[in-house]
């Protein structure tokens, strides 16, 4: 669950921010508890927050690109599963099951996106009860993954390799990993039976393989010479062959990379994902 920074230094009542009507409750565990969630802990938006070119979205004529909802329309439009939690009574009504955010400036739409909504506990509640268990560890992450993506070759080496498993667990790099995994899924979805690309494939190379802020880049010339021992990984389908693996997708928290095989040769069916880890260009 997801929220904003700003969230704690939001009004929600009269002259009152939502800090400061903690801050007024006699119980001390639980405005411990809210202040380390909503002040260190999170998860943030902006921690993890969906990149958007044309980054500006509206609902009923309310600037909401840096809020949750705004966040939401984001993933739903990059075709990722998203819901918003809202409170009733303010004074713009979330309180409804649909929440229509426009995308673009007034006079210039891009699209409209729906996002689900719920506005009481009990629904939340459902709701939460009713979804996929996240993983908890990177084990599961990996399984989630295969399950999530198969078109993608997904070895055990992604978790055992100690580059990743002396780390600490992290569900925002985990909840990146699977976004960054599903774009690569679906390329390979994308491309005809004799390993060209089709429209859908072309589409996800355009969205995130190019420009200066795309997801997925190749380590410059000089990167490549320095670590190329360090980006060098076994090939999992062939124990005596390895695969020189400089591109990668980004994970902004943590500095953390995937790496997977690319090109893709013509004749493989899925795509080979070697490392998920810390930065290995990191100086």
């Amino acid at each position: 669950m997801h929220l904003s920074r700003s969230v704690a230094d939001r009004q929600v009542a009269a002259g009152q921010s939502l800090r400061q009507a903690l801050s007024s409750t006699n119980s001390t565990e639980l405005r411990r508890a809210m202040l380390l969630w909503l002040d260190r802990k999170g998860p943030f938006i902006e921690d993890d927050r969906q990149p958007e070119v044309d980054d500006y979205f509206e609902y009923n004529g309310l600037d909401v690109t840096d809020s949750g909802l705004g966040e939401a329309a984001r993933r739903i439009k990059a075709n990722t599963a998203s819901l918003t939690f809202s409170f009733p009574d303010g004074s713009t009504d979330f309180a409804k099951p649909k929440l229509k955010v426009d995308h673009g400036l007034a006079e210039d739409r891009i699209g409209t996106y729906v996002v689900g909504n719920i506005w009481n506990l009990e629904d939340l509640a459902d709701s939460a009860s009713n979804a996929r268990t996240p993983p908890i560890n990177w084990e599961q992450l990996v399984s989630t993954a295969r399950e999530q993506c198969p078109q993608l070759n997904i070895p055990d080496a992604i978790y055992s390799n100690p580059a990743l498993s002396k780390e600490p667990f992290d569900a925002s790099i985990s909840d990146r990993a699977l976004i960054l995994m599903k774009y690569l899924n679906d390329y390979m979805v994308g491309r005809t039976c004799d390993g060209a690309e089709g429209p859908s494939a072309r589409e996800v190379v355009e969205n995130f393989f190019t420009g200066d802020r795309a997801l997925f880049s190749g380590e410059s010339a000089g990167n490549q010479d320095t670590f190329r021992a360090q980006m060098t990984f076994p090939d999992p389908d062939d124990a005596d062959k390895n695969i020189f693996a400089h591109w990668h997708g980004k994970i902004s928290h943590r500095f953390f990379r995937l790496h997977f095989e690319w090109p893709v040769p013509a004749k493989e069916k899925h795509m080979k994902i070697l490392y998920l880890g810390p930065k290995i260009t990191k100086k």
